[in-house]
């Protein structure tokens, strides 16, 4: 999914999914022929393990 997509899929802005999901590694970008796009399971794992 797109980046716009992502966080709004989880609820944060976008400053936040980047700086603790992104950046921390919990959640990879893939480049893409059409951009960069994220994994919606990947999402999903990093949310329900946010605390660990």
């Amino acid at each position: 999914m797109k980046r716009n997509e992502a966080h709004k899929y989880i609820s944060v802005a976008d400053n936040t999914f980047i700086k603790r999901y992104v950046k921390t590694g919990k959640v990879k970008a893939y480049p893409t022929e059409h951009g960069i796009r994220y994994d919606r399971d990947e999402i999903d794992e990093a949310v329900r393990h946010y605390y660990d």
